[in-house]
């Protein structure tokens, strides 16, 4: 006689009571069938998460080097239209123009409440503008371009080191600080310190704009075309940190390594393509300015930023981490301005050792950040 028990989640069937065959049950089999649908779903939609945040990413990213570089364009003409100096055009205006992009992502990140996004990318925008000023050297074959540069821009560089200085003690202190109406001190001073260096360059413009320069377009044609491409730039940085956001979170790579690598590389291209038109065309004087003006105009995003954060301070609000960049991007700038003074001739690469050491600055903050992601 053939007998039949179940116990549990698995039954046995015996012809005696010394033998004793296990038989999977149905209902552990439908478990395991839709707990293997499950996981197949959650892949699906992870797959499919990744996708369209990269798709959305890189659009943004195409939008932005895009517009940026036809930003670059009109803003030196209107400031050769207006009789403004290369030093001028290169830290006010064309800082302005290439570091939109930065300002709508920080005021974008803070509304959304991603303070790591924001610190991030102007921490590692910073970085990458630096190392771009090292690298110029390679398009010139006959010396370095940091030769002779105006004296205007040690005084900016001064700026740029003092306020990155500032952002990293407010990122330590956090909410230490007493913050006024939930904007931390440090914002306000990193205004101010902003104002207060633009009324100084408004009078040291250097030497004006040839007539050449600003041949064949009105100075009405060049600012309404610069407000429309400006336009394409604040939808494109408005977007961008959701993308961003949503991709470090799909993929897993952290917030802030996202921010100070990939937005940060993404909005410090405009800068990148206006430096290497500026030094083909023999300026370096603009180059060198919009790339220290960025800098510049970049800290300052951090104080428009945390008056964006409705969540409390900015500072308070960001991981520590962030002091790597920031701190990397003043110990640059320091370099900068021995390089200016002692200009080295030795080059390897066509690069001197500051271009190489912007480089390798660079790689190492983003591969600290990946490490504390």
């Amino acid at each position: 006689m053939r007998l039949r028990a179940c116990s549990g989640r698995w039954g046995w069937s015996a012809n005696s009571s010394r033998t004793r065959r296990p038989v999977p049950s149905p209902f552990r089999r439908r478990r395991r069938a839709s707990g293997r649908r499950g996981q197949d779903a959650i892949a699906t939609v992870d797959s499919g998460s990744v996708t369209f945040a990269a798709f959305g990413f890189l659009a943004c990213a195409g939008a932005v080097v895009w517009a940026g570089i036809r930003l670059t364009r009109y803003a030196d003409v209107i400031a050769g239209r207006t009789g403004l100096g290369h030093v001028w055009a290169g830290t006010l205006l064309l800082a302005a123009a290439t570091s939109l992009p930065e300002l709508f992502n920080g005021i974008s990140a803070g509304v959304q409440g991603l303070p790591d996004i924001a610190v991030g990318c102007v921490g590692g925008s910073n970085v990458i503008n630096i190392a771009i000023l090292g690298c110029l050297d390679w398009l010139n074959r006959d010396g370095t371009c940091l030769r002779g540069l105006h004296r205007f821009h040690t005084r900016s560089a001064l700026y740029a080191a003092g306020m990155s200085v500032l952002a990293v003690a407010g990122l330590l202190l956090g909410d230490r600080l007493p913050a006024l109406l939930s904007v931390s001190p440090v914002a306000i001073l990193i205004i101010v310190a902003y104002i207060v260096l633009m009324r100084g360059t408004g009078k040291t413009g250097g030497e004006p704009a040839s007539p050449e320069e600003v041949k064949g377009m009105s100075l009405r044609a060049a600012v309404f075309r610069y407000a429309a491409f400006a336009l394409v730039v604040v939808v494109a940085a408005i977007l961008l940190p959701g993308f961003a956001t949503r991709l470090a979170g799909a993929s897993g790579l952290g917030d802030t390594f996202v921010g100070t690598t990939m937005v940060a590389l993404v909005t410090s291209l405009p800068e990148l393509v206006t430096a290497v038109a500026a030094v083909r065309l023999g300026v370096p004087e603009m180059a060198a300015g919009g790339m220290i003006g960025s800098n510049i105009f970049n800290l300052t995003i951090l104080g428009v930023a945390d008056l964006a954060y409705w969540r409390g301070s900015l500072f308070a609000g960001a991981r520590p981490h962030n002091v790597i960049a920031l701190l990397a991007g003043a110990v640059l700038v320091a370099l900068f301005i021995v390089v200016q003074r002692r200009c080295p001739r030795r080059r390897f690469l066509r690069l001197t050792w500051f271009g190489w050491f912007g480089l390798a600055a660079w790689i190492a903050v983003s591969f600290l950040l990946y490490l504390l992601r």
